[in-house]
């Protein structure tokens, strides 16, 4: 039994293929080298204590009880109710994350993921990276009710650069890619993202032509960014993320602002970019090769927060 742990899960990036998950479509998406960081510590008793640093949220119960939902811990709630027959005594568990909340860089499946990931170690459950990932999807869709794909909770299981497939059989493809010069940039404005995705929901299951076609786009934008990616071909990609942004220009997912970050960074000399997410703010993402600095430096001037990442594998 372990007495204590300390884990470090990264947040992701999408590279190609936002939103199409929604339909079960392959996705390909990267970890990122930025952290949140969970401490384990097991306790003597049946007392069960969550705290998150960053918001102050503090809650106690005791083993076999029903934690509250109506919290920003909740992804742990639904996840403990679901593991709670295999939990045997107390314990502490604390957060901390580097990875900025409500920017589209997906703390929240970080938040599920890292949760199994310690639980399935102090606990000796053996759950592998598929299962900690579809639970976590479950927790977050199902039992939370938020209108998510797979995306999110595969690529942060696993880490690297991942082709997904993400419908009812999901997949993941562990890409062999060691460097990708991506800058994000965050825009900066709140972010809308529940109401586009119901809205572009709504139109899908009303087969609006539009929609649909637009995301047929996207996903073969997905075939063909795998394929780059492999060879290398980064003009390539970079044309395959400008398709993308096109698309989502279609869907009404953009923003003026995400617009301008995006015109920016190909004016800096980014061979392309595009928004990440359901759209209406949060992140945009462009590939720059040999003018990462340069890139990231525009989007500030124009009003944005740069980041340059690294991609992040369990296994370096």
């Amino acid at each position: 039994m372990k007495k204590e742990l300390f884990l470090k899960i990264p947040g992701r990036i999408c590279i190609i293929g936002d939103k199409v998950d929604l339909l079960g479509k392959p996705v390909i998406a990267m970890a990122i080298n930025l952290m949140m960081k969970f401490y384990y510590k097991s306790r003597s008793d049946d007392a069960i204590e969550f705290y998150s640093r960053d918001t102050n949220e503090r809650i106690k119960f005791n083993l076999q009880d029903s934690p509250p939902r109506d919290i920003d811990l909740a992804y742990w709630s639904v996840l403990y109710e679901r593991l709670k027959n295999k939990i045997t005594h107390g314990f502490y568990l604390e957060v901390e994350s580097d990875i900025p909340i409500g920017v589209g860089l997906s703390t929240s499946a970080a938040l599920s993921v890292g949760f199994l990931k310690i639980m399935s170690e102090a606990f000796s459950l053996n759950l592998s990276n598929i299962e900690i990932a579809e639970l976590a999807y479950l927790g977050e869709n199902n039992d939370l009710g938020i209108q998510c794909g797979r995306m999110d909770q595969y690529s942060i299981a696993h880490g690297g650069i991942t082709f997904i497939h993400t419908d009812e059989n999901p997949k993941v493809e562990q890409l062999e890619v060691n460097y990708l010069p991506i800058v994000v940039g965050d825009s900066m404005e709140d972010r809308k993202a529940a109401s586009v995705l119901n809205r572009i929901k709504k139109k899908i299951k009303e087969k609006d032509v539009k929609t649909l076609e637009a995301f047929k786009v996207i996903e073969e934008c997905v075939y063909q960014g795998k394929v780059a990616l492999l060879t290398k071909d980064f003009k390539k990609l970079g044309e395959l993320m400008n398709m993308q942004q096109k698309q989502e220009i279609i869907l009404d997912a953009a923003t003026d602002k995400i617009l301008k970050l995006c015109l920016a960074s190909r004016s800096a000399g980014a061979l392309g970019a595009k928004q990440m997410g359901a759209g209406g703010g949060g992140c945009m993402l462009a590939i720059a090769p040999g003018k990462e600095k340069e890139v990231a430096r525009a989007i500030e001037d124009a009003g944005g927060r740069a980041w340059i990442f690294d991609i992040f594998s369990y296994n370096s």
